[in-house]
This record gives C-alpha cells, structure tokens and sequence, in this order.
C-alpha cells in the first residue's frame, strides 16, 4: 500500500509568513522545533550551536494544531529522510517548513513506524532511489505519500516499537555514561596537570 492510504499530512510552515508585529490581531507566542529537539529525540549528535529558535509572534487564526507537535504523531525533517515520535516535552512547538507532520491511522504503531521507516531497508532503498542525481537529499511531501509501505498486524507492530523503544532507550544510556566517562578522564587529567604544576612550582 502506498503512505498515503493509511496517514494523513500537514507541510511546516515558513516562519516569515507566519510571524507578524501587529497589534490588531490576536496572537501567541511560539516556539519553532529546532533540528536539535528533533536529532535529540533520535538520540542523534548535533553540533551546530547557533541555530535560531527563539519564540515569534503567530496569529491566532494562522495557529492551527496541525502546524504544532503533539505527541501522537510523527515528524519528518525533509532533509535528513528521518521520523521521530516526539516526547511530551517537546509537544506544542511550531513545524517549520524543514518538516512534515504524518497523522497514522488508528491501526498503526507510531513507535513502531518510527523504526519502519528509519531503519528498515525496503524505505532506505526506496529514499536512496528518491535521492539519486540530487545535490542535497529532500524528500518532498509528493514521493512521501508515494511510499510502499508493508505493514505487519497491530500485535507484531506493537511488540516491535516496544523493542525499538527499548533499544533507543539502551543507545541512549550508553551514549550518556560514554559522555560522563569522557568528562572524568578530562578532570583527572586537568587536575593530575596542576598537580604537577604546583609540584614544580614548590621546587
């Protein structure tokens, strides 16, 4: 079957459209998901610090719920070709134009379509084929909805999110006690140094 049989979409917004200064509509203030909110969840590194993700002023008219994360439906940024099932800290930020928010239908998994399309080689091939002969990979919302896609039945999806969740959750644990083992080694180094130092100095 093909993605768009079983979800339905909604493309980000440009946030320069959105935004306004006036003060003869009624608006409310929101934050823009950043690729790092986004990566993160994935469990994904992220080094560019500087990225913009200050809060800007939205009508409410133009605020639809469609355009904000929840925690119910998966978002795609176009240009990694990944998905995330977002956490609830993260529920209520503005889809900007980098990213596509899929609403599944109530009999598929999300954890499950997580891992899916994120992992299994049936999507990989079909978005390696999408990406041939392009400067930049950019799935358009169009070859979206085209995708083949080969569902197991509810049971067999829930079990496999529920692994895929665990996984995520060892990988991510890993990566944290990894991090901290870094950040003593570098203390024991630093303070082995001025311990050295002050040894000389006393000499």
């Amino acid at each position: 079957m093909k993605l768009y049989e079983i979800a339905e979409f909604t493309q980000g917004a440009f946030t320069n459209r959105l935004e306004t200064l006036s003060s003869e509509v009624e608006t409310t203030k929101v934050k823009p998901l950043s690729l790092k909110e986004f990566n993160e969840t994935l469990g994904l590194s992220y080094r560019i610090s500087n990225e913009k993700n200050a809060e800007i002023t939205v009508p409410n008219e133009k605020l639809v719920p469609q355009l904000l994360t929840d925690t119910n439906s998966l978002i795609l940024h176009t240009h990694t070709q990944k998905v995330a099932l977002l956490p609830e800290k993260y529920s209520g930020l503005l889809l900007t134009n980098n990213f596509i928010k899929i609403q599944l239908a109530c009999d598929v998994d999300e954890a499950f379509f997580e891992w899916y399309f994120n992992e299994h080689s049936s999507i990989q091939k079909q978005l390696a084929v999408l990406s041939e002969g392009t400067v930049t990979s950019l799935l358009k919302l169009s070859h979206l909805k085209e995708l083949e896609i080969d569902l197991l039945p509810i049971q067999q999806q829930i079990t496999i999110g529920k692994i895929a969740k665990l996984k995520k959750r060892k990988e991510s644990l890993m990566a944290e006690k990894s991090e901290l083992q870094q950040m003593y080694i570098q203390q024991k180094l630093i303070k082995g140094m001025n311990n050295n130092q002050s040894h000389f100095r006393r000499k």
